[in-house]
């Protein structure tokens, strides 16, 4: 029995790059009939698999789509991410011709396997979250194997096939209702992508001092900056969260210790994820619409898979929701 081909070998032995091997099995990307039929001819000649496995694939074996996201280790879900990834779901499932697996990109192993798989042409497109260096890593490897992607959020030097949002506007909305509604002593409880929300917020608040207070991504970082905030800073009169999960902590607390919300203390929370509509109180928060941006990404998949190489990036503007907690 022959021993199975890399990528590499196989690319080494046509003499020719890794990603025309990688274009000439998957169809995506610019190359000349000419090529791509005597690459697949070699294949055959050779016994390289990659080739009869794509030619293979039929309704019964959909293409896949990977959804790339940054995991937060917290010992708690990430409902941000569920949200987009049920959304990303619920719009391929209409089709049935997708699945997803979701990729923790912080992952080096992950990432090579998920590379040599761009490579071989056995995924159809991807969808990568940004936030942390391993995510453009993500973008350029689809970029070069001539791979269909969209990046939810921004990658600097990434131009298309991007869904965007603004999380400084949105802490901007929160930081002028507070001060609109007199509010004085306004704090920030931190959490993940915090420069953008700190620069928003301030601005909303007229430029004036914020407190900022370390948080997290859990039920526990949000307790724990309640009890920071009436041990040290009894002042305080309003808060933003950089998610609704501390939102949610930091309430619960309130609630223990007495303090009313909104009346000595008002709270928005940040995402807006569905639990935060039934809370009790039901929480203020800047709403990303995390269900259009899951969709829209697969929009942006869809416009590539039609023959659109370069699409314009979408942006899903967001909004301030207002509820009890304010």
């Amino acid at each position: 029995m022959k021993n199975r081909l890399t990528i590499k070998e196989f690319a080494d032995r046509a003499g020719v790059s890794i990603a025309t091997v990688s274009r000439a099995f998957t169809g995506n990307g610019r190359i000349s009939d000419e090529t791509r039929k005597k690459l697949l001819q070699l294949a055959d000649q050779l016994g390289y698999s990659a080739g009869r496995a794509r030619s293979a694939r039929n309704d019964a074996t959909p293409p896949e789509i990977i959804f790339f996201y940054p995991e937060v280790y917290s010992d708690e879900p990430d409902y941000f991410i569920a949200e987009i990834e049920l959304a990303i779901k619920r719009s391929i499932a209409c089709e049935n011709i997708f699945t997803i697996t979701p990729f923790d990109e912080n992952d080096d192993h992950v990432i090579d396997s998920a590379k040599l798989r761009m490579l071989d042409g056995s995924i159809a497109g991807a969808i990568i979250v940004a936030a942390t260096p391993g995510a453009k890593k993500l973008a350029k490897m689809a970029e070069s194997c001539s791979l269909p992607y969209v990046i939810i959020g921004s990658i600097p030097g990434f131009d298309f096939n991007s869904v965007l949002y603004d999380n400084e506007y949105g802490a901007f909305l929160a930081g002028k209702y507070f001060r609109e509604t007199g509010r004085k002593h306004p704090a920030y409880i931190t959490g993940h992508l915090d420069s953008a929300k700190q620069a928003g917020f301030k601005r909303g608040f007229g430029d004036s001092d914020i407190l900022v207070i370390p948080g997290g991504a859990g039920f526990r970082f949000g307790t724990n900056a309640l009890n920071y905030i009436r041990k040290n800073h009894p002042e305080v009169d309003c808060v933003l969260c950089a998610n609704d999960i501390l939102a949610m902590g930091l309430m619960k607390e309130a609630e223990n210790k007495g303090i009313r919300i909104p009346r000595d203390l008002a709270v928005i929370g940040f995402d807006d994820i569905a639990v935060s509509r039934y809370f009790h109180p039901a929480i203020s928060s800047v709403s990303l619409h995390l269900v259009k941006i899951g969709k829209t990404a697969v929009e942006l998949l869809r416009k590539q898979f039609s023959g659109e190489n370069h699409v314009q990036p979408e942006v899903v503007q967001c909004d301030l929701v207002l509820r009890q907690s304010t």
